[in-house]
């Protein structure tokens, strides 16, 4: 059942999908606050004391949340399992609808009204990718292909101009794509690389309304296999 947009919705939004984490509370177009987790290795013991200061500044409550929405990846297996699992919990325990984010679409979310594609780069580890393609003409990310888990070599092949390359994946590997893709391909700023939960909130809010939610026993995290 989806709740009524009419009145106020407190949104809670969670990215664990990368090194960078961080929390969000939104109601309704409104964001209200913003806390950001800087280590993987802390998201554990950090997620939910952050949470509790995150509602105390903003001066609202955990019942007063009426939805969740989570960074669903690809990513960091470890911090989106963290992630998905305290998501599942909250959602659980507050019997609010649960609404997954894939953290590609995410990612290209910042750039709308882009005249060119939009390719997501996430370092899979081990020289791969994922890889997602949209097109941000509009509002709102749509995909134009499926995501991929790739080589970063066969890259080159994939990604031609007009084009703009955002994610994380640019930090990890810079070099090798700065030597090998065509100088007019071009390239987001460095602090708009990594997802945020604000931008989760936002995109939770549109998936809400379109009744894109998952129950907490079916949503699990996203790992693209390398593709063929």
């Amino acid at each position: 059942m989806r709740p009524s947009l009419n009145n106020p919705l407190v949104l809670l939004a969670l990215d664990t999908a990368t090194e960078k984490g961080s929390l969000a509370l939104a109601e309704n177009d409104r964001l209200l606050g913003e806390y950001f987790l800087h280590s993987p290795g802390t998201y554990l013991q950090r997620l939910l004391p952050t949470l509790d200061e995150l509602l105390r500044a903003t001066g609202r409550s955990l019942k007063g949340v009426g939805a969740i929405a989570v960074s669903q990846g690809p990513g960091n297996f470890t911090g989106l399992r963290i992630g998905l699992a305290t998501a599942k919990g909250l959602a659980w325990a507050l019997s609010c609808p649960l609404v997954p984010v894939p953290t590609l679409e995410a990612l290209a979310a910042p750039f709308p009204y882009q005249p060119h594609p939009v390719a997501v780069l996430m370092d899979a580890k081990r020289e791969e990718v994922y890889l997602g393609l949209f097109n941000c003409q509009g509002e709102l990310p749509q995909p134009l292909t499926e995501p991929q888990r790739l080589p970063v070599t066969a890259l080159p092949s994939r990604l031609q101009p007009p084009m703009l390359l955002t994610g994380p994946g640019l930090n990890a590997y810079g070099d090798f794509l700065e030597k090998h893709l065509p100088p007019e391909i071009s390239w987001a700023p460095p602090e708009m690389r990594h997802p945020r939960a604000a931008t989760i909130a936002r995109l939770g809010k549109f998936r809400l309304e379109q009744g894109l939610t998952a129950s907490p026993q079916q949503l699990t995290p996203s790992y693209l296999r390398p593709a063929l």
